[in-house]
Formats: C-alpha cells, sequence, structure tokens
C-alpha cells in the first residue's frame, strides 16, 4: 500500500500500556507512517475510517483500506538498529486480530489515493476531514471479496 496513516492518539494509548509495564516509550519512527494526524478523541479512531480529505475541499480524498499488520520491524530503533520485544509484545495485549492469533497485530491503516482525486501533497497542520466511517476491516481476504 502506498500510504500509511497513523494517530498520535493511538501512540500515546501504546506507550501509555508500555511505561504501565515499565517499558520506555517509542516514536512514531518505529511504525513509519507517511501521515500522521493529532486531534483525535479516541486512541485508534482512524481504524474506523473509510474516506477522508486532507487539507480542505480541493485536498486529496484518501480511502482506508484496511489495518496495516505488524512485523518484527516496527521493533527496530530506526536510530540506532537494536531491536527489542516492543511494542509487538503490548500490542498482542489490545490489538491482536481475536484472542486465539495473538501473533496478528495491527497498528496504523493502510491507505490508497481516491481514483482521479489529484494529489498535490499535504502539509503539517493541513485539517483532515473524516467523510466516511465503517467497520474496521483487518486482513487482505475481506478487502478482496468486497
Amino acid at each position: 500500500f502506498p500510504i500509511l496513516i497513523a494517530s498520535e492518539e493511538s501512540l500515546q494509548e501504546l506507550n501509555r500500556r508500555l511505561e504501565h509495564k515499565g517499558k520506555d516509550a517509542i516514536s512514531m519512527s518505529r511504525f513509519r507512517p507517511n501521515i500522521v494526524v493529532k486531534g483525535l478523541k479516541e486512541s485508534f479512531g482512524e481504524d474506523y475510517w473509510k474516506a477522508i480529505q486532507i487539507g480542505g475541499i480541493h485536498g486529496p480524498i484518501l480511502h482506508i483500506v484496511k489495518g496495516c499488520p505488524r512485523c518484527k520491524q516496527s521493533c527496530t530503533d530506526q536510530t540506532t538498529g537494536i531491536r527489542f520485544d516492543e511494542p509487538l509484545e503490548t500490542l498482542k495485549d489490545f490489538r491482536a486480530l481475536n484472542a486465539r492469533n495473538k501473533e496478528d497485530v495491527y497498528f496504523a491503516q493502510n491507505v490508497v489515493l481516491q481514483p482521479g482525486s489529484e494529489w498535490k501533497g499535504v502539509k503539517v497542520g493541513d485539517p483532515v476531514k473524516v467523510l466516511t466511517k465503517g467497520d474496521p476491516i483487518w486482513d487482505i481476504d475481506a478487502v478482496q471479496a468486497e
């Protein structure tokens, strides 16, 4: 997927849980999103977005396709190259696909540009308007079936 979007509120919730376990907070760079939003009323609110527009009425329209499954790459400090068990261990506590499958954990959303929507870029501080919401999708099989 060409675009990954995450929210500061979601990272704050993850860091709250890490610190509660006596572990260090992590930076957003561990997830490598292209776009980071802030100002959501609740953490992981982006899970329920289906379409958004960034930068006003002439800004690009983006469609949220599915949650992004996380791998060991998110456990690597992007500055030092040191690999840790976190954040995957903590994400397994509350972001696993289901109780039986703790290996598939999700953080952030995979996004595509709406066909015909012109991409002139986005910048820090651009407003984000949620155009539609719906139930989250977590795996590609569900996307292909639609």
